[in-house]
Protein backbone atom coordinates (compact mmCIF):
# COMPACT_ATOMS: atom_id res chain seq x y z
CA UNK A 1 0.00 0.00 0.00
CA UNK A 2 2.95 2.36 -0.41
CA UNK A 3 1.69 5.74 -1.68
CA UNK A 4 -1.98 4.78 -1.20
CA UNK A 5 -4.75 6.01 1.07
CA UNK A 6 -6.39 3.19 2.98
CA UNK A 7 -9.89 3.55 4.44
CA UNK A 8 -10.85 1.56 7.53
CA UNK A 9 -13.99 1.38 9.67
CA UNK A 10 -13.44 1.79 13.40
CA UNK A 11 -15.40 0.23 16.26
CA UNK A 12 -17.51 3.37 16.38
CA UNK A 13 -18.51 2.81 12.72
CA UNK A 14 -16.63 5.93 11.70
CA UNK A 15 -14.55 5.75 8.55
CA UNK A 16 -10.89 6.58 9.02
CA UNK A 17 -8.11 7.04 6.51
CA UNK A 18 -4.46 6.04 6.70
CA UNK A 19 -2.08 7.78 4.34
CA UNK A 20 0.79 5.41 3.56
CA UNK A 21 4.23 6.81 2.74
CA UNK A 22 5.52 6.39 -0.78
CA UNK A 23 8.74 4.71 0.43
CA UNK A 24 9.65 2.47 3.34
CA UNK A 25 10.88 4.36 6.38
CA UNK A 26 14.39 3.61 7.64
CA UNK A 27 14.23 1.60 10.84
CA UNK A 28 15.62 3.40 13.84
CA UNK A 29 18.81 1.76 15.06
CA UNK A 30 19.07 1.86 18.88
CA UNK A 31 22.56 0.36 19.21
CA UNK A 32 25.52 2.41 20.36
CA UNK A 33 28.02 -0.48 20.45
CA UNK A 34 28.30 -4.22 20.00
CA UNK A 35 27.84 -4.59 23.73
CA UNK A 36 24.61 -2.61 23.44
CA UNK A 37 23.40 -5.13 20.86
CA UNK A 38 23.79 -7.87 23.48
CA UNK A 39 21.88 -5.81 26.03
CA UNK A 40 18.91 -5.75 23.65
CA UNK A 41 19.38 -9.33 22.42
CA UNK A 42 21.41 -11.65 24.63
CA UNK A 43 21.36 -14.36 21.95
CA UNK A 44 22.74 -12.15 19.19
CA UNK A 45 25.31 -13.97 17.08
CA UNK A 46 28.64 -12.71 15.77
CA UNK A 47 28.32 -10.71 12.57
CA UNK A 48 27.84 -7.25 11.13
CA UNK A 49 25.64 -4.68 12.88
CA UNK A 50 24.81 -1.01 12.42
CA UNK A 51 26.00 1.18 15.28
CA UNK A 52 25.10 4.81 15.99
CA UNK A 53 27.99 7.21 16.54
CA UNK A 54 27.84 10.25 18.81
CA UNK A 55 27.73 12.56 15.75
CA UNK A 56 24.51 10.94 14.57
CA UNK A 57 26.03 8.91 11.74
CA UNK A 58 25.65 5.15 11.44
CA UNK A 59 28.47 2.71 10.63
CA UNK A 60 28.49 -1.03 10.04
CA UNK A 61 30.93 -2.94 12.26
CA UNK A 62 31.77 -6.56 12.91
CA UNK A 63 30.76 -7.71 16.40
CA UNK A 64 32.31 -10.69 18.15
CA UNK A 65 29.49 -11.95 20.33
CA UNK A 66 31.41 -14.86 21.84
CA UNK A 67 34.71 -13.33 22.96
CA UNK A 68 36.31 -16.77 23.07
CA UNK A 69 39.74 -15.31 22.26
CA UNK A 70 39.30 -12.35 24.61
CA UNK A 71 37.43 -12.36 27.93
CA UNK A 72 34.94 -15.12 27.19
CA UNK A 73 32.13 -12.58 26.85
CA UNK A 74 30.71 -10.95 23.73
CA UNK A 75 30.24 -7.34 22.69
CA UNK A 76 33.64 -6.80 21.04
CA UNK A 77 33.99 -4.41 18.08
CA UNK A 78 36.59 -5.35 15.49
CA UNK A 79 38.71 -2.36 14.51
CA UNK A 80 41.53 -4.11 12.63
CA UNK A 81 41.78 -7.19 10.45
CA UNK A 82 44.63 -8.14 8.14
CA UNK A 83 45.73 -11.45 6.64
CA UNK A 84 48.38 -11.01 3.98
CA UNK A 85 47.94 -14.60 2.76
CA UNK A 86 44.48 -13.73 1.42
CA UNK A 87 44.16 -12.73 -2.26
CA UNK A 88 44.33 -8.97 -2.81
CA UNK A 89 45.55 -8.17 0.71
CA UNK A 90 47.65 -5.01 1.08
CA UNK A 91 49.58 -3.49 3.95
CA UNK A 92 47.77 -0.79 5.94
CA UNK A 93 48.91 2.82 5.36
CA UNK A 94 52.27 3.53 6.99
CA UNK A 95 53.63 0.00 6.67
CA UNK A 96 55.68 -1.21 3.72
CA UNK A 97 55.11 -4.26 1.55
CA UNK A 98 58.04 -6.69 1.87
CA UNK A 99 58.78 -9.76 -0.24
CA UNK A 100 61.03 -12.66 0.74
CA UNK A 101 62.04 -15.56 -1.47
CA UNK A 102 61.05 -18.32 0.97
CA UNK A 103 57.41 -17.41 1.65
CA UNK A 104 54.49 -17.44 -0.77
CA UNK A 105 52.92 -14.11 0.22
CA UNK A 106 54.06 -10.57 1.00
CA UNK A 107 54.58 -9.28 4.54
CA UNK A 108 54.28 -5.84 6.12
CA UNK A 109 57.11 -4.02 7.86
CA UNK A 110 59.25 -0.88 7.88
CA UNK A 111 60.76 1.22 5.15
CA UNK A 112 63.53 2.67 7.31
CA UNK A 113 65.36 2.67 10.66
CA UNK A 114 63.29 3.05 13.84
CA UNK A 115 59.53 2.66 13.86
CA UNK A 116 56.89 2.79 11.14
CA UNK A 117 53.31 3.11 12.32
CA UNK A 118 49.76 2.59 11.17
CA UNK A 119 46.53 3.65 12.87
CA UNK A 120 43.23 1.82 13.28
CA UNK A 121 40.13 3.93 13.83
CA UNK A 122 37.95 3.26 16.84
CA UNK A 123 35.19 5.41 15.31
CA UNK A 124 35.13 7.71 18.35
CA UNK A 125 33.55 4.94 20.44
CA UNK A 126 34.30 4.61 24.14
CA UNK A 127 36.31 1.57 25.19
CA UNK A 128 38.15 0.28 28.25
CA UNK A 129 39.39 -3.09 26.94
CA UNK A 130 41.51 -4.11 23.98
CA UNK A 131 41.99 -7.63 22.66
CA UNK A 132 43.90 -8.86 19.64
CA UNK A 133 46.63 -10.86 17.98
CA UNK A 134 49.62 -10.32 15.71
CA UNK A 135 51.67 -12.89 13.78
CA UNK A 136 55.20 -12.07 12.71
CA UNK A 137 58.50 -13.58 11.68
CA UNK A 138 62.17 -13.21 12.61
CA UNK A 139 64.49 -11.77 10.01
CA UNK A 140 68.14 -11.28 10.94
CA UNK A 141 69.56 -10.14 14.25
CA UNK A 142 66.57 -8.84 16.25
CA UNK A 143 67.20 -7.77 19.84
CA UNK A 144 63.89 -7.75 21.77
CA UNK A 145 64.34 -5.04 24.44
CA UNK A 146 68.09 -4.87 23.87
CA UNK A 147 67.98 -1.20 22.88
CA UNK A 148 67.96 -0.37 26.59
CA UNK A 149 65.60 2.59 26.22
CA UNK A 150 62.71 3.26 28.58
CA UNK A 151 60.97 5.72 26.25
CA UNK A 152 57.67 4.55 24.79
CA UNK A 153 57.89 7.12 21.99
CA UNK A 154 61.17 5.64 20.73
CA UNK A 155 62.07 2.27 19.16
CA UNK A 156 62.20 0.59 22.57
CA UNK A 157 61.70 -2.88 21.07
CA UNK A 158 62.60 -4.95 18.06
CA UNK A 159 59.07 -6.05 17.35
CA UNK A 160 55.54 -4.68 17.45
CA UNK A 161 54.26 -1.91 19.74
CA UNK A 162 50.51 -1.38 20.21
CA UNK A 163 49.47 1.87 21.89
CA UNK A 164 46.81 4.56 22.07
CA UNK A 165 47.00 8.31 22.69
CA UNK A 166 50.04 10.57 22.39
CA UNK A 167 52.41 12.81 24.35
CA UNK A 168 53.21 10.23 25.57
CA UNK A 169 51.68 7.17 24.01
CA UNK A 170 49.85 4.80 26.36
CA UNK A 171 50.99 1.20 26.23
CA UNK A 172 48.59 -1.61 25.36
CA UNK A 173 50.78 -4.56 24.33
CA UNK A 174 54.22 -5.36 22.94
CA UNK A 175 55.26 -8.29 20.75
CA UNK A 176 59.05 -8.57 21.08
CA UNK A 177 61.32 -10.63 18.87
CA UNK A 178 64.35 -12.15 20.60
CA UNK A 179 67.72 -12.97 19.05
CA UNK A 180 68.06 -16.66 19.99
CA UNK A 181 65.72 -19.07 21.72
CA UNK A 182 68.62 -20.83 23.47
CA UNK A 183 70.47 -17.82 24.88
CA UNK A 184 70.15 -15.23 27.69
CA UNK A 185 72.11 -12.35 26.21
CA UNK A 186 71.04 -8.71 26.08
CA UNK A 187 69.12 -9.15 22.83
CA UNK A 188 67.26 -12.29 23.85
CA UNK A 189 63.81 -12.57 25.37
CA UNK A 190 63.62 -11.47 29.02
CA UNK A 191 61.25 -14.37 29.67
CA UNK A 192 63.94 -16.91 28.74
CA UNK A 193 64.77 -18.93 31.85
CA UNK A 194 67.71 -17.31 33.67
CA UNK A 195 67.58 -14.02 31.75
CA UNK A 196 68.50 -10.75 33.47
CA UNK A 197 67.18 -8.51 30.67
CA UNK A 198 65.13 -5.62 32.07
CA UNK A 199 61.74 -4.89 30.51
CA UNK A 200 60.77 -1.19 30.16
CA UNK A 201 58.63 -0.08 33.08
CA UNK A 202 55.71 1.03 30.89
CA UNK A 203 55.56 -2.47 29.35
CA UNK A 204 55.50 -4.40 32.61
CA UNK A 205 54.08 -7.87 32.05
CA UNK A 206 52.02 -6.83 29.04
CA UNK A 207 54.15 -8.42 26.35
CA UNK A 208 54.95 -11.61 24.48
CA UNK A 209 58.47 -12.46 23.38
CA UNK A 210 59.61 -15.28 21.16
CA UNK A 211 62.56 -16.10 18.89
CA UNK A 212 63.17 -18.00 15.71
CA UNK A 213 65.90 -20.63 15.61
CA UNK A 214 68.75 -18.13 15.20
CA UNK A 215 69.87 -14.81 13.80
CA UNK A 216 71.31 -15.34 10.33
CA UNK A 217 70.11 -13.15 7.48
CA UNK A 218 67.08 -15.19 6.45
CA UNK A 219 63.37 -15.09 7.19
CA UNK A 220 62.42 -17.90 9.57
CA UNK A 221 59.13 -19.16 8.16
CA UNK A 222 59.11 -22.47 10.03
CA UNK A 223 58.63 -20.85 13.43
CA UNK A 224 56.03 -18.09 13.65
CA UNK A 225 56.66 -15.52 16.36
CA UNK A 226 54.26 -15.18 19.32
CA UNK A 227 52.15 -18.24 18.59
CA UNK A 228 53.32 -20.09 21.69
CA UNK A 229 54.63 -22.98 19.61
CA UNK A 230 58.14 -24.42 19.12
CA UNK A 231 59.37 -22.72 22.28
CA UNK A 232 62.32 -24.94 23.00
CA UNK A 233 64.67 -25.18 25.96
CA UNK A 234 64.99 -22.04 28.05
CA UNK A 235 62.47 -20.23 25.82
CA UNK A 236 59.68 -22.50 27.04
CA UNK A 237 58.97 -20.06 29.89
CA UNK A 238 58.00 -17.46 27.28
CA UNK A 239 55.13 -19.57 25.99
CA UNK A 240 53.15 -20.50 29.10
CA UNK A 241 50.11 -18.36 28.28
CA UNK A 242 47.61 -20.70 26.56
CA UNK A 243 45.94 -17.72 24.85
CA UNK A 244 48.98 -16.85 22.72
CA UNK A 245 49.04 -15.12 20.29
CA UNK A 246 45.93 -13.37 21.68
CA UNK A 247 46.34 -10.62 24.27
CA UNK A 248 43.76 -8.99 26.55
CA UNK A 249 44.34 -5.60 28.14
CA UNK A 250 42.06 -3.69 30.54
CA UNK A 251 42.90 0.01 30.45
CA UNK A 252 43.03 2.30 33.47
CA UNK A 253 40.67 4.73 31.79
CA UNK A 254 37.92 5.10 29.22
CA UNK A 255 39.16 6.41 25.89
CA UNK A 256 38.07 6.99 22.31
CA UNK A 257 41.62 7.24 20.90
CA UNK A 258 42.53 5.41 17.73
CA UNK A 259 44.91 2.48 18.14
CA UNK A 260 48.45 2.76 16.80
CA UNK A 261 50.52 -0.25 15.74
CA UNK A 262 54.23 0.27 15.15
CA UNK A 263 56.81 -2.07 13.67
CA UNK A 264 60.12 -1.13 15.32
CA UNK A 265 63.80 -2.03 15.32
CA UNK A 266 67.13 -0.39 15.99
CA UNK A 267 68.61 -1.10 12.55
CA UNK A 268 67.42 -0.93 8.95
CA UNK A 269 64.86 -3.50 7.74
CA UNK A 270 67.47 -5.00 5.42
CA UNK A 271 69.47 -6.20 8.44
CA UNK A 272 66.79 -6.95 11.04
CA UNK A 273 63.02 -6.99 11.00
CA UNK A 274 59.90 -8.58 12.49
CA UNK A 275 57.59 -8.38 9.46
CA UNK A 276 53.99 -9.40 10.07
CA UNK A 277 51.18 -10.92 8.07
CA UNK A 278 48.25 -11.14 10.50
CA UNK A 279 46.64 -8.40 12.62
CA UNK A 280 43.29 -8.59 14.41
CA UNK A 281 42.23 -6.08 17.09
CA UNK A 282 38.97 -5.62 19.02
CA UNK A 283 37.76 -3.04 21.55
CA UNK A 284 35.00 -3.02 24.17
Amino acid sequence: NLGNIVAIIGNDNRQKYIICPSTLLTQCNPFSSCNDVLVHNSSASSGYYDVNLSNGSVITVYCDMDGDNCDGEGGWIRVAQLNMSEPGATCPPGLTLQNYNNIDHSLCGRSSYGCNSTFFSTYGLNYTKVCGKVRGYQFGHIDAFGTGTNNIDSHYVDGISITYGNNPRQHIWTYAGGDREFNIGGGDCPCNSGSSVVVPTFVGNDYYCESGPGNSGILYVEDFLWDGQQCNGIESTCCTNPNMPWFLKSLNETTTDDIELRVCAGSSPTSEETPLDIIEIYIK
